[in-house]
C-alpha cells in the first residue's frame, strides 16, 4: 500500500481463514492509539473490561477495524428456502439463521461456530458431513451481518447470539447441556471458548469443546501478520483467558503448516487448559484451511467423543422435536434425518475429502465447485437446495 503523508497504511487480516489474510487500512497517523503487549494485557482489568464491553478498535478506526475482522461472503451462498434452516430467538428482535442436521443415531448436539469468511452455505457439506460420520445432531450458527442475517458483527452480539442458541437447544429442545459439544472453527474458537467457559465457571455441565485452528486471541492473530496491529487494536476473544476455566473434555486440532495462526497458539492453549480430559492434534499435513477430512478430523474427533464425551454405556439416542416456530412462516418444512447407506457414506466421504476444505479460501471458483458437490442419489430430494 502506497504511504500517503499525513497518513500510513497498515495490514491487517482480512480473513483469518483465507489464504491471503491482509486487508489494508490507510489511517490518520495521530490516531495510532498504542496499547499494552499482549502479556501485559490478558489479565489486566483493562483487557477484562474491553472484552466485556465486545471491543476490537478505538475510535474513527473501530468501523474499519471490525469490516477487516468479519469479512463476510457477498452475496449469501445460501436463501431462505436452503434445507434443513430453522431461525432461533435471539436476544434482540431479529432471529439467528441456523441449519439443523439430525442423525438417528446421535447421543449429542454438536454447536458449530465457522470461520469469518464463510456462512451457513459454504459449510452446509461439511456440517453435513460431520452429523454423517460423527453420528452427532449438528447446530450450526449463523454470524450476524453473514448471509441472511442483517446486522453488525460483533464479538458482544456474536457471543450473544452463540448463549440463545444454547439456551434454545436446553429450554425448547430439552437437550441435557452435557450432551452439548461446542465446536469452533478459526474464528469460531473465539465465541465457542467464550460461552464454554461462561458455563464451566458456573458448574454447568457441558459435553465438549472441540476447537480447530484456534488463536490466543484475535489481538496476537493479527500481530502474526503485522506487528503494527497492536497500535490500532484492542483485544478481543482472549482464549486463553477463556482455557483456564475449561474443565470439560476438550481437543485442540490444529495444521502444523497454518501459517494464518501459528499451531503454537493451539499448543499454548492445550497446555494452559486445566481439564484432565483433553487431547491436542498436530497434523503434519493440514495447513489453515486445508484438513484431511478423515485423518485430522472424522477419526480424532471420532475417538475423543467415544474416550471423553460419550461415557455412558448404553446412552440412549437423543430424539429432537424442533417446534414449527423455528420454521419460516407460512411455509412448511420439516428436519430430514441422515441416514446413508454404506455405498451412499463412501460416495459422500469421497466428495467431502475432495471438496470440504475449499470452503474458506474465498476464491469464487472454489466456491462454485463447493456446491455443486453432488448429494447421494438415495438422499438427494433430502439435501438439496431448492
Amino acid at each position: 500500500c502506497a504511504s500517503l503523508p499525513p497518513c500510513a497504511s497498515l495490514c491487517l487480516p482480512a480473513s483469518l481463514s483465507s489464504p491471503s489474510p491482509f486487508l489494508c487500512l490507510p489511517f490518520p497517523l495521530y490516531l495510532l492509539h498504542p496499547l499494552p503487549s499482549s502479556h501485559e494485557t490478558k489479565h489486566s482489568a483493562y483487557a477484562k473490561a474491553d472484552l466485556a464491553a465486545g471491543g476490537m478498535g478505538t475510535g474513527a478506526l473501530q468501523p474499519l477495524i471490525e469490516r477487516a475482522l468479519f469479512p463476510s461472503p457477498k452475496p449469501s451462498r445460501y436463501n431462505p428456502e436452503l434445507q434443513n434452516l430453522i431461525w432461533i430467538p435471539s436476544e434482540h428482535k431479529d432471529k439467528i439463521p441456523c441449519t439443523f442436521f439430525q442423525n438417528p443415531l446421535a447421543s449429542h448436539l454438536v454447536i458449530y461456530c465457522h470461520g469469518n469468511a464463510a456462512d451457513l452455505g459454504t459449510i452446509y457439506y461439511e456440517t453435513q458431513g460431520l452429523a454423517s460420520f460423527l453420528k452427532v445432531h449438528v447446530l450450526a450458527m449463523e454470524y450476524s451481518g453473514y448471509g441472511l442475517y442483517e446486522g453488525t458483527p460483533s464479538e458482544g452480539v456474536i457471543n450473544k447470539d452463540l448463549g440463545s442458541v444454547f439456551r434454545f437447544a436446553t429450554a425448547t429442545l430439552n437437550i441435557p447441556s452435557s450432551r452439548i459439544v461446542f465446536y469452533g472453527r478459526s474464528l469460531g474458537t473465539g465465541p465457542c471458548s467464550k460461552v464454554a467457559a461462561q458455563l464451566c465457571r458456573k458448574k454447568t455441565p457441558v459435553g465438549g469443546l472441540i476447537l480447530q485452528s484456534p488463536f490466543t486471541s484475535i489481538l496476537d492473530a493479527a500481530r502474526n501478520i503485522s506487528s503494527l496491529a497492536g497500535l490500532v487494536m484492542k483485544n478481543c476473544w482472549s482464549n486463553d483467558v477463556e482455557i483456564e476455566a475449561i474443565t470439560c473434555p476438550l481437543i485442540i486440532v490444529h495444521g502444523k503448516l497454518d501459517k494464518v495462526i501459528p499451531h503454537k497458539m493451539g499448543t499454548e492453549l492445550y497446555h494452559l487448559c486445566p481439564s484432565t480430559k483433553k487431547r491436542l492434534l498436530i497434523s503434519e499435513t493440514a495447513s489453515h484451511n486445508s484438513f484431511h477430512l478423515f485423518h485430522d478430523l472424522i477419526k480424532p474427533i471420532s475417538k475423543f467423543i467415544q474416550d471423553f464425551v460419550d461415557v455412558k454405556e448404553n446412552l440412549k439416542a437423543l430424539a429432537v422435536e424442533m417446534p414449527k416456530s423455528a420454521f419460516v412462516s407460512g411455509r412448511s418444512f420439516r428436519i430430514h434425518s441422515i441416514s446413508f447407506s454404506r455405498v451412499e457414506q463412501e460416495k459422500l466421504r469421497e466428495n467431502l475429502d475432495e471438496k470440504a476444505n475449499e470452503i474458506d479460501n474465498g476464491d469464487e471458483e472454489g466456491e462454485q465447485m463447493r456446491m455443486r458437490i453432488p448429494t447421494p442419489r438415495a438422499s438427494r430430494s433430502r439435501f438439496c437446495t431448492s
